[in-house]
């Protein structure tokens, strides 16, 4: 109800006090209930008026807000004020924002739907009011952006056209934040590759020093070219193993050409070498994974486990196995909590009865991370109701809807107890907890009551 009586107060706040207090109100943030309510108030007379009516002054007061509205109120907005100048320190605006300590709080609770509903206002404004939306080839009048441009807004929310017909060297001094960029479609990388291949030439010719800049414009190479890639440098490769969307093919074919321009075989590869590897390990064969240094790879675990491996279930238990290696750290009936920690999402590749065997304190160092990418039918096996009310707050809520969903009835009550009981223990008012377990509050509720904080005083 907290959250329904917060939304409640919001809606009806005074539009004066809102209009007065916007620069400290935009720094908060909103579901996507408060941000539709934010649209509709910064429409009303009260507040700014119909967005027809807005001067420069206006857009100065609303800035980052403007990406809230529907695009059908975007369209309303004088076009002589939406200079590229001003689109970009709108941008800029939102980006500042989103480093900040709230903003960067928020965009860890948003859900795809936000993310990808913010990204599409972004490029409907930049795009519409550059006058390229929607025709699909370039036209003669419109902006090609310099690499400052595309820095100072976002890559992807440019027509990829646009993009393409840079100059090369404002493409190649941009090359870096246009890979980064999550945004752009299959498609789209594909004609920024093509842009690359124009300026550098083919695969086999680019430096590693383009191989670095490339980002997710390298996961539109051919299985050929990858193979060509040379692959000799650890700064490529370590571009490359940061990429999560490889096929699982191409990660085949990556990890093959890193030892083929390496002239180094799987047991060869040290730490530095595995952590460059990135998500590319999940390109080694199940069966070619006991073969590797145990030793070098219980070094590099504490990066490699930090990330969300796309590994087959077969080769995340050989990865698990390989930490059980004596040189590494030995049997599982050995491993303290600080094991289960420094070895991360590999955890998950233990085997079934490795894992329903484990002691509380074994249980009480699994990540969330590891408990997350248990496969769901494994995890409904190996955690009974007993062992997951061993679960700390943090590995409750790490379960992803398909585990729920395999839980019978007594293991969703011992996870509802671990996610909403508090135990009956007195508190140390003197700056910390003698036995009561913190809870994290969801930040869009904490910024709901800190905008409430705000009306009342």
């Amino acid at each position: 109800m907290a959250a329904f009586v917060v939304d409640e107060i919001f809606i009806n706040i005074s539009r004066f006090f809102f209009v007065e207090n916007i620069e400290r109100i935009r720094n908060y943030c909103f579901d996507k209930n408060k941000k539709d309510v934010l649209a509709m108030m910064l429409q009303e007379k009260a507040t700014f008026g119909p967005v027809s009516n807005w001067t420069s002054e206006t857009l100065d007061q609303v800035d980052r807000f403007i990406f809230f509205l529907p695009t059908t109120s975007m369209k309303q907005i004088n076009k002589s004020l939406m200079t590229v100048e001003r689109m970009e320190r709108l941008f800029q605006s939102q980006r500042l924002w989103e480093k900040s300590a709230f903003g960067a709080i928020c965009q860890q609770n948003r859900d795809m739907a936000e993310v990808d509903g913010m990204f599409a206002n972004q490029q409907f404004m930049l795009q519409y009011f550059l006058g390229v939306l929607g025709i699909g080839v370039l036209p003669k009048l419109a902006l090609v952006p310099s690499c400052s441009n595309v820095r100072a807004t976002l890559p992807s929310a440019w027509a990829v056209d646009s993009l393409t017909s840079m100059a090369a060297d404002h493409f190649s001094n941009c090359l870096e934040a246009i890979g980064q960029d999550p945004n752009f479609q299959p498609g789209e990388l594909t004609l920024l590759l093509g842009k690359v291949k124009q300026i550098y030439g083919p695969a086999s010719a680019l430096t590693p020093k383009v191989i670095q800049q490339l980002g997710r414009i390298a996961t539109q190479f051919t299985s050929d070219e990858l193979q060509k890639l040379k692959l000799n440098d650890l700064a490529a490769v370590t571009a490359l193993g940061r990429i999560k969307t490889w096929t699982s093919r191409q990660l085949s074919v990556l990890y093959a050409a890193v030892l083929n321009s390496t002239k180094l075989t799987g047991s060869d590869l040290d730490a530095s070498t595995l952590v460059a590897l990135g998500y590319g390990i999940c390109g080694i064969k199940a069966s070619e994974i006991p073969a590797m240094n145990p030793v070098e790879f219980s070094k590099s675990v504490r990066w490699v486990g930090l990330l969300r491996l796309d590994c087959t279930e077969e080769q995340l238990g050989a990865l698990a196995k390989l930490l059980t290696h004596s040189l590494a750290f030995g049997p599982v009936s050995s491993w303290g909590s600080e094991v289960f920690i420094e070895i991360g999402g590999i955890a998950a590749g233990l085997e079934d009865f490795v894992l329903s065997s484990l002691a509380k304190e074994q249980i009480e160092g699994l990540t969330p991370l590891a408990i997350s990418m248990i496969p769901p039918q494994k995890f409904s096996v190996v955690f009974s109701q007993d062992h997951m009310r061993m679960f700390s707050y943090e590995q409750g809520a790490a379960l992803t809807s398909n585990q729920l969903k395999s839980l019978n009835s007594l293991q969703q009550t011992a996870l509802s107890m671990v996610l909403t009981s508090w135990e009956d223990k007195p508190a140390d008012f003197r700056g910390r907890s003698a036995g009561i377990p913190l809870r994290p509050i969801p930040f869009q509720v904490l910024s709901s009551l800190l905008l409430v904080s705000l009306f009342t005083h």
